[in-house]
């Protein structure tokens, strides 16, 4: 009985929405009636999605408390079936992944050929100018965590990815840091992603960052400070694919704490004691969100690994490729690092549009 009523229910839920239009709103009955007049005779707008296209479009522009009632659709879509709309899948104990981490999977070998020769072209650029590149690649949270995925082979496809990549690099000859192993082996002591974020934790851009110097093999020249921020309220990037902040914490996705850090110079650095001030930087750090977003503290944490001052050109919202064109395009003669360090989502090696001119990308 239970079998059978499951996918009653899924169409039930919408149902209550569209039964919640017809109640909440009267003054919407002309403009129904005027779509429905408006429709093919022969019935072909049935056909071809024009009544749902011209109906959506309505309820979205005209049904008062709108994002209440696809917010509370949304929770109990969520609380009685384990699903989000589109942009998220829905693990275990509250656990939140992003869908952009199991799509193209026919596609990844391409991709990440594609991706390989590229960065290959791009350290050839950089070591022409005396610049050594270390590529960071991150993991996908579901391979990280896929005890909270219901089907482990989307975990699975992800780890495949992450480790053909590393394969890749390796035999062009570019220097990674591996950041899987390192994120896995700290997970036992703390989270090293959120939980209902894309997006790694303090200590899992911690992690990272050591496991960096540690490739980079440098000594630091400077000591610096760790210093604790204020501790932040973070709602998770993927909430808003399930419901509305004004219900998340009901059905259990709950606004996660972290606190950040920032570093500070503890001793004198030698070389600008006797040069002066010094604006250039040994390190530049390109990326993405991950390194762009001062919360999670990658950027300081870096600096403290490396002992030495990091440029940031990292952006939020335009993927792993734009910031590094960006930055060889404004890069001159005097202002080339010694190393560049190149923090790069696998996630992204399955967009067909990654590695398109910059003008065609509008989003991370």
């Amino acid at each position: 009985m239970l079998k059978r009523a499951i996918p009653v229910a899924k169409f039930l839920l919408p149902a209550l929405l569209f039964g919640y239009v017809a109640i909440a709103n009267v003054d919407i009955r002309d403009k129904i009636a005027a779509i429905f007049s408006g429709l093919p005779a022969d019935g072909g707008g049935l056909r071809h999605g024009m009544l749902a296209a011209a109906l959506d479009a309505l309820y979205k522009t005209e049904l008062p408390h709108r994002e209440l009632a696809f917010d509370v659709i949304g929770a109990a879509r969520y609380m009685v079936f384990g699903e989000g709309r589109r942009g998220v899948i829905v693990g275990t104990e509250g656990w939140l992944f992003s869908d952009e981490e199991f799509r193209g999977a026919a596609s990844a070998d391409v991709g990440i050929d594609d991706g390989v020769k590229e960065i290959a072209k791009i350290a050839a650029t950089l070591r022409s100018y005396g610049v050594r590149l270390i590529v960071v690649p991150l993991p996908a949270k579901n391979d990280i965590y896929r005890e909270h995925l219901a089907d482990h082979r989307y975990a699975q496809i992800s780890q495949d990815r992450y480790d053909e990549f590393v394969r890749s690099m390796v035999s062009s000859n570019i220097e990674y840091v591996d950041a899987r192993a390192a994120l896995l082996n700290a997970k036992a002591t703390g989270a090293v992603f959120l939980k209902t974020d894309t997006h790694w934790t303090p200590f899992g851009a911690k992690v990272v960052a050591d496991a960096t110097q540690a490739e980079a093999g440098i000594s630091p020249t400077v000591q610096y400070m760790l210093n604790d921020a204020p501790a932040e309220d973070v709602r998770g990037d993927l909430v808003k694919f399930v419901t509305g902040s004004a219900l998340s914490a009901e059905i259990g996705l709950n606004d996660e704490i972290i606190t950040p850090q920032t570093v500070s110079q503890t001793g004198p650095d030698d070389l600008n004691d006797i040069l002066g001030e010094d604006e250039s930087f040994s390190t530049v750090l390109v990326g993405t969100s991950y390194s762009a977003n001062e919360a999670w503290s990658f950027p300081s944490y870096l600096e403290a690994a490396l002992g030495s001052k990091v440029l940031n050109v990292a952006e939020a919202g335009r993927g792993p490729v734009f910031p590094m064109h960006k930055f060889l395009s404004h890069a001159s003669a005097k202002s080339w690092p010694q190393t560049v360090v190149w923090e790069f989502p696998i996630r992204y090696l399955t967009d067909p549009a990654l590695w398109k001119p910059d003008d065609l990308r509008k989003k991370e």
